[in-house]
């Protein structure tokens, strides 16, 4: 199953406290990317936070993971946890195709 979560500095939050986790998150992001659980990882432009593909057994495996990160446990970060599934849109552009001919 492949989840997007949205991470995102918590309104409030000063840099200050956000810096001193930057190293540790990114070290516990690679162990994740490492172990083929974080497939892709992406800052958000204006550096408010990250957005991440993950790839779990389930929903509830990926957030309890999520957990797991050090900005997380601290509090810094909020987190959205978006299961997702193949697009099937096309099909209707398939279909209409076959009924035209």
């Amino acid at each position: 199953m492949q989840v997007l979560v949205i991470a995102r500095v918590k309104p409030g939050i000063p840099v200050e406290k956000v810096l001193p986790f930057v190293s540790a998150e990114a070290a516990q992001a690679w162990e994740f990317y490492a172990s083929e659980q974080i497939r892709q990882m992406y800052y958000i432009a204006d550096m408010s936070g990250a957005v991440m593909l993950w790839e779990g057994e389930s929903v509830e495996s990926i957030a309890e993971q999520v957990q797991k990160l050090p900005m997380v446990k601290e509090d810094i970060l909020a987190c959205e946890v978006l299961p997702l599934k193949p697009y099937t849109g096309y099909a209707s552009l398939f279909t209409q195709q076959l009924g035209d001919e």
